[in-house]
Formats: structure tokens, C-alpha cells, sequence
């Protein structure tokens, strides 16, 4: 490793030292001491074609490793919370300051981020986040529901922008607090345009999606969580109040890691951490209309709920 170029960069409130290049992550000074997760090349034994898989993806895991393989790309091992490395299927260009395809750095800086943050005891959930004076607000629900278009008009009023896709929370003895991913949104052309989102690349020519990605501002320190938010479209814009048995099953759900809970042993924990957000924070059915024209409206009646909402502990709503 002494004639490996080494890059330095910061995500979730980590210090990586990489030897690939992520354009996308905010660079840093770093030195060994500094160091929480190393991201390294590596010669790795591929998931046996005998374990179930989807979509060309295999995953084992355990307590502390997780051994994820792609047919096209190659193999990932994530290990005790701290180390990645990679072995692809294909070779591409390693020479000092290259960059990896743009499929190979997105797993790294989603799927794999998400396994090392469940391996560090984080919350780890499939949804976006903002910062608004300071404070959080998280916002849940299926595939195509519009977190990445919320966290995008959000921006456009001049808010913070958290996280677009693997929010991860570190929930202790104190207020949970959202961690700042990777500046970085995508966005369906449609939203581009109803947003006048500026400063957009195309759709990357090795991705299955038609996507704009555009960077933003990085966050530079966890914001603790003021709300979530559950998106569902409707006719009109409201904000209703979420049972709180249905908060704790819509934050499992959503749990990132959900489908390797049991195999890591941390099936508890996570319904743990889970209880602990739905009991300490307010929790809202978010109600919107598919029409991008109500964003500004939307970020607005959010505002005024988390303004509403203060600091004060809502659990018994």
C-alpha cells in the first residue's frame, strides 16, 4: 500500500481514506490517527452463485462482514464498520487521481455507506433529509413517492440539504441526530425543470436511469431530528398526524439494512432505535399533490409545522 495514492474524504461525519477517487464526497486533510473507514482494491472471493440473489446482486452476511457480489461488477466485502474493499470483474483505469465508473461509486457511497453505518450502530433508512434552522426533517415512503423532488424544493428556498437517499441517524441516550451524507441529488428530468434546478449533469452514460445528478453544499455537522414525514400523494396538501404504532412499522420498513436484520443480529436493535425516534420526535403523514407547482407551498406548510413544533418532545401525539 506505501505506492497506493491516497485520497481523503468526508461523509456521515467520517473521515475515508480511499484509494479511489470520489469526486462526489467532499475532500479532507487526513492521517492515520484521523482515520474511520478505509476503502481499498482488493483480491476478494465472489458470493457463491448457490446463495439467492436479485436483480444480479448476492449478499451473505454476518454480525461484523458483509460479502455483497454484482454479476457485472464485481464483489464488495464491508467489514467491523471500518474497511471496504473491492474487486471488480472488469478492470478500469486505477493510475493515480482516476475515477471509477459511476455505478462503482455510487455502491460505494450508497449501498456500502449504508452496510458500514449499520455496522457502526447507526439507523440507516431510505430517505431524505433536510436541515431547516438547524433542525431535522426526514422524509419517508416508497420508491417514486418524491423524497429526492422534496429535498430538492427545500433547497430551492434556500434550505439544507441532509441527505437524497441513505439517511443515516445516530440515535443515543440523547435526540437522534441525522448525519450528512452525500452532497449529491438525483433528480427525474420533469422535477428539473418544474424546480429550475440549475447546474445538472445527464444521465451517466454506465447507469440504468435516466436521472440528473447535481451537486450540493455539504452539511457540515449532524442536525438533530425535529420530524419525519411520510409522503403520499393526494388530491391537496395536508399534514396529518401518524398513529404511533404505524410510525415504528413505517421506520422498520424503510430501514435500509432491513433485508439483512436478522442474519447481523440486529433485529432488536433496530426495532429499538426505531421506538426510540417514533417516541421522541413528531411523526406526520405528508399529503401532497403529484404536481411539482405544489412544492413551494409544501415546503412551507413543513416549515411552519416544524416551527410549530419546536423543541418540545411530541410523544403523545
Amino acid at each position: 500500500m506505501n505506492n497506493v495514492a491516497l485520497t481523503y474524504y468526508t461523509a456521515y461525519g467520517l473521515t475515508i481514506e480511499s484509494t479511489f477517487s470520489l469526486p462526489e464526497l467532499p475532500q479532507v486533510e487526513g492521517t492515520a490517527e484521523a482515520i474511520d473507514v478505509e476503502l481499498r482494491r482488493d483480491e476478494l472471493d465472489p458470493v457463491p452463485t448457490s446463495v439467492a440473489g436479485e436483480g444480479g446482486r448476492r449478499i451473505r452476511a454476518g454480525p461484523n462482514t458483509c460479502r455483497l457480489s454484482y454479476d457485472t461488477i464485481g464483489t464488495f466485502l464491508v467489514e467491523d464498520g471500518r474497511r471496504v474493499s473491492f474487486d471488480p470483474v472488469a478492470e478500469f483505469e486505477t493510475t493515480p487521481g482516476a475515477v471509477p465508473p459511476k455505478i462503482v461509486r455510487r455502491l460505494f457511497q450508497n449501498e456500502m455507506m449504508g452496510v458500514l453505518l449499520h455496522q457502526r450502530g447507526q439507523l440507516v433508512l431510505h430517505a431524505s433529509a433536510v436541515a431547516v434552522d438547524g433542525r431535522a426533517a426526514v422524509f419517508l415512503g416508497p420508491r417514486g413517492a418524491g423524497k429526492s423532488t422534496t429535498a430538492a424544493a427545500f433547497d430551492a428556498a434556500g434550505h439544507t440539504i441532509l441527505e437524497d437517499d441513505v439517511v443515516g441517524i445516530r440515535v443515543d441516550e440523547s435526540h437522534p441526530a441525522v448525519l450528512p451524507g452525500v452532497p449529491q441529488l438525483r433528480l427525474m428530468p420533469d422535477a428539473v425543470e418544474a424546480l429550475d434546478v440549475e447546474g445538472t449533469t445527464g444521465p451517466a452514460s454506465d447507469a440504468d436511469s435516466e436521472k440528473r445528478y447535481k451537486q450540493f453544499d455539504a452539511a457540515r455537522r449532524p442536525a438533530p431530528l425535529a420530524a419525519c414525514y411520510l409522503l403520499e400523494e393526494d388530491d391537496s396538501l395536508a399534514i396529518d398526524r401518524l398513529d404511533p404504532h404505524e410510525r415504528v412499522s413505517q421506520l422498520v420498513s424503510r430501514t435500509y439494512t432491513g433485508g439483512m436484520l436478522a442474519e447481523t443480529d440486529a433485529t432488536a436493535v433496530n426495532f429499538r432505535q426505531c421506538t426510540t425516534i417514533a417516541k421522541t420526535c413528531p411523526f406526520r403523514r405528508l399529503r401532497r399533490p403529484r404536481d411539482h407547482r405544489s412544492l413551494p407551498a409544501l415546503v412551507e406548510a413543513v416549515v411552519d409545522d416544524l416551527h410549530s413544533s419546536g423543541r418540545t418532545h411530541l410523544s403523545h401525539q
